[in-house]
Parts: C-alpha cells; sequence; structure tokens
C-alpha cells in the first residue's frame, strides 16, 4: 500500500515516469536474497544520467501493467498510482492494464504469472515488489520492471524512490513551530524502510525547530483499516499531540478523523488531501506526477535501458523547473491559521532543503520513538 505495506508511500507518480521511461524504447533492454542492503541505497542516477543513456526511438505497442498490494479506492497511494497510470493512458495514447490489492506472499507468483503472458513493462507500486521483481527479473530478462518506491536495481529493473523523508521534514518544522504542547505525533502504516525514513525526517524538523519536542510514532501493521488509525490517533493527542502526520493508506482516513473530532491540525501525504477534510488537514506532501510524466517523454528517446534508482528529492512547488517532485500543497482556507512569521520561517527552510543548505540524511534502521 503505501509505499506498500511494508510495501510500499511511494513515488506513484514517478510510477508515471517509469512507465514511459520504459514504454518508448522497449525493444533493446538486455538483460534472493530479500535482505536489505547499503548498495540498495546508494546506487542512485539523476534526470540528467539517465537522460544521457537515451538516444532516439521509436513508441512500440507494448503490453503494460500496473499492479500494488494498495487500494484503487484508499483516498491515498493506491489511488494516487492508478490515477497517474490512467493520466499516463490518456496523455500518451499506452494502454495499460491494472491490478490493485495484491496479497504480500503473493507478489512473487504475480509477477511471474504477468511475466510469463508476455508483459514487457511490470509497474510495481509499492517498496515491497522490489526484492521480488529481482528474483523474477532474472529468468525473465525480456520483462521490464519499475518499482515505486523501490530501493533495488538491476539490468532489467529500475526503482524510482522519492525523497518524501525532505516533505516529512518541513511538516515536523512546521509542526513544532505551531504546536502548543511540545508534542506531535506521526502515524504509519506498517515499520519499514521508507517510512521509518519519513518519519525520521518528520521528526528532524521537529527538533531542529524545538530540542525539546516530543514525537510519538505509531506503526499500525495495517494499511486498511480507518478503525485502527483513528485509535492510535487518539491515544497520541491523549498524550498531549496537537499535530499528526499521517502515511497510512486508508488508515489515514481515521487518523485525519481523530484531528478532526478533537480540532487539532493533521497533514497529509502522497496525495493532497485537504479534501478529506478542509478545516482540519493543515497541508499534505504531495508527489508531482504531471511533472514526473513530463519529465519521462523527455527522457524516452532510446531503447537503452539500465537498470537504476532514481531519487528526486523536493521543489518549490508543483511543477517546478529542475528534477525535484515532491511539494508541498497549499494551506488553502487554513491560510490565516498559520502566523505570517511561521510562514516566513517555513518558506526559507523549504529553500534551505532544495538548495542542500539543510541536508537531510537517508534513515532506514527501526525508528527510536521518544
Amino acid at each position: 500500500m503505501m509505499f506498500t505495506k511494508i510495501t510500499m508511500y511511494g513515488f506513484a507518480m514517478i510510477f508515471g515516469f517509469g512507465i514511459a521511461f520504459i514504454i518508448i524504447g522497449f525493444s533493446d533492454l538486455s538483460f534472493y536474497p530479500y535482505a536489505f542492503s547499503t548498495k540498495d541505497i546508494n546506487e542512485t542516477t539523476t534526470t540528467a544520467q539517465l537522460t544521457s543513456n537515451l538516444n532516439n526511438s521509436t513508441i512500440q505497442d507494448s503490453k503494460i501493467i500496473f499492479v500494488t498490494d494498495g487500494l484503487f479506492s484508499d483516498a491515498g497511494w493506491g489511488a494516487f498510482g492508478y490515477n497517474a497510470a490512467r493520466a499516463i493512458e490518456n496523455k500518451y495514447g499506452y494502454h495499460i492494464d491494472f491490478k490493485e490489492n495484491v496479497a504480500i506472499p503473493d507478489i512473487e507468483s504475480t509477477l511471474i504469472e504477468y511475466a510469463k503472458d508476455g508483459y514487457e513493462l511490470i509497474i510495481a507500486h509499492g517498496y515491497e515488489w522490489g526484492k521480488p521483481a529481482i528474483k523474477v527479473g532474472k529468468n525473465y530478462p525480456d520483462t521490464k520492471f519499475i518499482v515505486f518506491t523501490g530501493l533495488v536495481s538491476a539490468t532489467n529493473v529500475v526503482s524510482i524512490f522519492p525523497m518524501q523523508h525532505e516533505g516529512a521534514y518541513l511538516l515536523g518544522a512546521l509542526a513544532a513551530m505551531m504546536s502548543k504542547t511540545g508534542i506531535i505525533g506521526f502515524v504509519g502504516g506498517e515499520k519499514y524502510p521508507n517510512l521509518i525514513n519519513i518519519f525520521e525526517g518528520y521528526k528532524q524538523g521537529a527538533k531542529d525547530i524545538n530540542p525539546n519536542a516530543k514525537v510519538l510514532a505509531t506503526y499500525l501493521d495495517e494499511w486498511d483499516s480507518p478503525a485502527k488509525g483513528k485509535e492510535a490517533a487518539l491515544s497520541h493527542i491523549n498524550s498531549g499531540a496537537d499535530f499528526l502526520l499521517q502515511v497510512a493508506d486508508t488508515s489515514g482516513s481515521g487518523v485525519i478523523e481523530a484531528a478532526k473530532e478533537k480540532k487539532i491540525f493533521a497533514f497529509g501525504s502522497v496525495s493532497d488531501q485537504y479534501k478529506l477534510a478542509p478545516n482540519t488537514v493543515l497541508t499534505s506532501f504531495v508527489l508531482d506526477e504531471e511533472k514526473a510524466f513530463d519529465q519521462a517523454i523527455k527522457m524516452i528517446q532510446n531503447s537503452n535501458f539500465t537498470g537504476k534508482i532514481f531519487k528526486p528529492g523536493l521543489e518549490p512547488y508543483k511543477e517546478a523547473p529542475g528534477d525535484g517532485i515532491i511539494y508541498i500543497a497549499p494551506f488553502y482556507g487554513l491560510e490565516n491559521k498559520v502566523p505570517e512569521d511561521v510562514k516566513t520561517k517555513f518558506n526559507t527552510l523549504k529553500e534551505d532543503v532544495i538548495n542542500k543548505k539543510i541536508v537531510i540524511p537517508e534513515r532506514y534502521e527501526i525508528a527510536k520513538v521518544d
């Protein structure tokens, strides 16, 4: 689910990027241990580097499928990925098949099934699809795999892993600047590397503003239970938290519901979620799918596909110039709830992150909870 249940909150839009990225250059792509390694994290590439690997080619009719363990109706990670894939179809004329709600134990067999069926591109939406994609890819070298949000790569496997922790850092800082209690909360769908990284970014943002800030964290081990999300949120609120960030797919709607009932602010993730509760969702960190698609079209010029891990970061606003594809949503009708000095400081922090004056390290170890 988001980032998909230990699978995973990822660059869904990027999946669009990947889709286009490989579709135009399908012809010459040549090409178990499930342990997580630092090599997965460190082998990265930039948009410019990827572009340099490509030459001219024509779009071919190819079998493409988008698969996820999430739900397309979750108003979060699954819906985000689905909408991005549909945008690819509508804008560029590709046909994409879809499969949702794949059980985690069935990921490998699902990939094998579609590879056997002759799908030339499999877009796997979620972190947990990474290692199975590597394993299956070895036996199906003519099938290309794009993993969102993955931290794996091989000759025929590319991962897109957006630096969502940069957006979370800004939300943590904003919460710390506005909190009246000095306590903020985080609710995640499952404790796996991507969500740990997001939490640690959120925590660092808060601590950089207020070293004494207390940052509560709960991992639900459940992506599809608003009731569990609400229960965790109420526990945080009862412990003094007055800001909550949720990265939990459908479970996150329960977090927002609790925040609404208790009249505190919540943050959205992946999608702009203010419509879920316009007077409660102060802002969201959002993946910029449209920009990712545009970048992908520009990059698709050649069939020389080599597996990489692409890690786009923060951008100042939606569709801004540069490689970034994560932006902070507007405050909308809550604009007057954010003091002017806080807005000024917030914008300065955003610029410093984009310009690398502030560097938020990637952290994938089990989070230490205050």
